[in-house]
């Protein structure tokens, strides 16, 4: 189809999806970008959060967080390089809230401005993708 594209979601352990796709929405550094068929070649930095997917059969998924990475588009295939990726149904919800009380109170603790601080802050923004795509 002329107005699909390949996308792979790729980290260091796994190939998580290999699809054909019509639009793939992610959390780019300045914030969440479109991708279409016939998007110009682009790379970005992707902050910790949700990526969105349509699939070519017109079935719609947000299912995949990721913990940051890049992103690289090409004529006819998208590529997320993504840190760490999960699906919704690998995230346990009471892990992920726990995690998520657990950045927020380390965050509370440190000073703004520092490299653990700004650490913390991505940690907690994954932790809050997890659990806001789990509770839908």
């Amino acid at each position: 189809m002329a107005n699909t594209y390949t996308l792979e979601v790729v980290t260091p352990e796994r190939v998580l999806l290999s699809a054909e796709v019509v639009e793939t929405i992610a959390p780019g550094s300045e914030g969440y970008l479109g991708i279409l068929a016939g998007h110009m070649a682009l790379m970005t930095a992707l902050n910790p959060g949700e990526v969105r997917v349509k699939f070519a059969d017109g079935r719609t998924t947000s299912q995949i967080v990721i913990s940051g990475g890049f992103l690289e588009v090409a004529r006819a295939k998208t590529t997320i390089l993504a840190d760490s990726a999960e699906r919704v149904d690998e995230i346990n919800v009471n892990e992920a809230e726990a995690d998520l009380a657990e950045a927020r109170r380390l965050l509370a603790e440190l000073e703004p401005g520092t490299t653990e601080f700004r650490a913390a802050a991505r940690k907690s923004q994954l932790c809050e993708a997890r659990v806001r795509s789990v509770k839908g």
